[in-house]
């Protein structure tokens, strides 16, 4: 990828806030409990205590590998160490916006990169490149940074 001019965005930003929310409370709350329960005596406690700050380490493992950037430049897009892709490969690039739930009333917009073309063989999912993006922002920075960079007429579909 050619760097300078390049526009970085971060992916799976929602669900790397409800990860940290998840990690502050199991391992706050966990600890407090951990306090409470050796100051009582109760051993039954203190294994649910502990049980509940080993869960919050796990997500903070989790959150340590989820960390990906998304990376539009003038000669592609890429995920940095996982895929790259060159415009030159690209003939068709399709944006889709979805809403995916999480829980009965919340839910956040997924977008997903759908091209046609030639690319990394790792990414070919029933016959088309697909690749999973968090939110960003409402989608604004990437489309700014999609009709920015692509050559004209490539990028397709903002409204899914």
């Amino acid at each position: 990828m050619v760097t300078g001019d390049a526009v970085v965005l971060r992916l799976d930003v929602v669900m790397r806030r409800l990860a940290w929310a998840g990690f502050v409370v199991f391992g706050g709350g966990g600890l407090v409990a951990v306090v409470l329960a050796l100051s009582s005596g109760s051993v039954t406690g203190v294994v649910f205590s502990l049980l509940s700050v080993a869960f919050a380490g796990l997500i903070l493992l989790a959150l340590r590998k989820s960390a990906g950037s998304l990376v539009i430049s003038a000669a592609g897009f890429s995920v940095p160490g996982v895929f790259e892709v060159r415009w030159t490969e690209v003939t068709r690039l399709r944006v889709y916006r979805e809403k995916r739930r999480v829980g009965r009333w919340m839910h956040w917009w997924h977008y997903r990169l759908d091209w046609t073309g030639s690319g990394p063989e790792v990414l070919l999912e029933d016959g088309e490149y697909v690749y999973a993006l968090g939110h960003l922002g409402g989608g604004a920075r990437l489309y700014g940074a999609l009709e920015r960079f692509a050559p004209a007429g490539l990028v397709s579909g903002k409204d899914g």
